[in-house]
Parts: C-alpha cells; sequence; structure tokens
C-alpha cells in the first residue's frame, strides 16, 4: 500500500529506536519505504481498542546514531489525536520491537533541533 492509496489519513515524523534484537530482521523487510506491517501504539492512549494504529512508512532515513527518521502516514484519521508532537510510542511487530517519539514537522532532516534521542 503506498501513500497514494491511503484516501484519508494522518502524516507525522518520527524519530525511532529499534531493538537491537530485532533491528537487522526488521529493516531489511518490515521497517522500510513501503512497509505497511508494522503497527505503533501510542503511550497515552487511553481506550483498550484504539491506542495502536497502523501506517505506511513514506520515507526512512537511517541516522549515524543507528535512530531511524521517518515518515508514517496513517490511514485512520484518528491517530492525529496521538500522534502529535512529542507523543511517544512503542512500535509493534507482534511484539514490542522499538519506540520513538513524533518530531515536530519542521525539525526532520534539520541539523540540530529535535535530535534528543528516543528512549532518554
Amino acid at each position: 500500500m503506498a501513500r497514494s492509496e491511503v484516501a484519508a489519513g494522518h502524516r507525522a515524523r518520527v524519530l525511532v529506536r529499534l531493538d537491537e534484537a530485532d533491528r537487522t530482521r526488521l529493516l531489511s523487510g518490515v521497517f522500510r519505504p513501503g512497509g505497511r506491517s508494522a503497527l505503533f501504539r501510542f503511550l497515552d492512549a487511553v481506550e483498550d481498542d484504539a491506542d495502536m494504529f497502523g501506517a505506511v512508512i513514506d520515507a526512512l532515513d537511517v541516522a549515524p546514531d543507528g535512530q531511524l527518521r521517518a515518515e508514517l502516514w496513517f490511514w485512520y484519521d484518528g491517530a492525529a489525536i496521538y500522534a502529535t508532537q512529542g507523543a511517544r510510542f512503542e512500535v509493534w511487530y507482534g511484539h514490542t520491537v522499538g519506540d520513538g517519539v513524533v518530531l515536530p514537522w519542521s525539525d526532520v532532516g534539520a541539523e540540530g533541533g529535535a535530535d534528543a534521542g528516543v528512549g532518554e
């Protein structure tokens, strides 16, 4: 599913840290541009059935420190409630495989800015 196939949704730029044990496997097939298999569980969500959202990974860049900067296109509009600047989330693929934070839209790719590490 490419972004062009998503009729509605919410975009977010994120900084992600994948667990070392799963990192190579995920980067080789699941966590890549066009990937849509990983789910994102927002830690501030209060509803049991509405805390995890799927998204198309629209862009991906591996930073020198190993963290991933990605653009996500959530296909459920309700993700906009949780996927907001500073929101923390877990990356889920059968189990929790990493964590991340939603970045300000303008800071992604800029030198400096939102470079505080995930999980700090």
